[in-house]
């Protein structure tokens, strides 16, 4: 995938989400990129940063820079879900936190443990994003 092709996906999935968010956070590393341009498109001010570290089988939270988000509606970005078990430490680390949260990403795998509310397709293999 080239920025072109990113750029009009990215924009695509803005086009289906129907949620105003408070702010969108982005799971570090692939989701901030998305997020960005994300939050920029739905005209969202703050956006933030999650960092989730594998641990074996294991994700956990291992950095925040948001800032409390009791009663916040959220954009939690990916860039894709492979396990998706990170978007679901996010979620559930956010949830926890007293936010209202909604999923985002471009591209979801059979296997993903989650669903996210908002992504344009399923796909078989792991897809090359232009940042990395």
């Amino acid at each position: 995938m080239n920025w072109d092709e990113f750029d009009k996906e990215i924009r695509e999935l803005g086009r289906r989400i129907d949620y105003q968010p408070d702010a969108a956070i982005g799971i570090a590393r692939g989701g901030v990129v998305p997020a960005v341009l994300l939050s920029k498109f739905l005209k969202v001010k703050d956006m933030y940063v999650l960092k989730v570290r594998r641990e074996g089988t294991e994700r956990r939270i291992m950095a925040e820079i948001v800032p409390d988000v009791a009663g916040m509606h959220i954009l939690l970005v990916e860039d894709m879900l492979e396990t998706g078990k990170s978007m679901v430490v996010a979620k559930e680390y956010l949830e926890k936190k007293g936010a209202e949260v909604k999923t985002a990403c471009l591209y979801t795998m059979p296997m993903a443990e989650i669903k996210p509310d908002f992504s344009l397709k399923e796909i078989t293999e792991v897809v090359p994003f232009p940042w990395e």
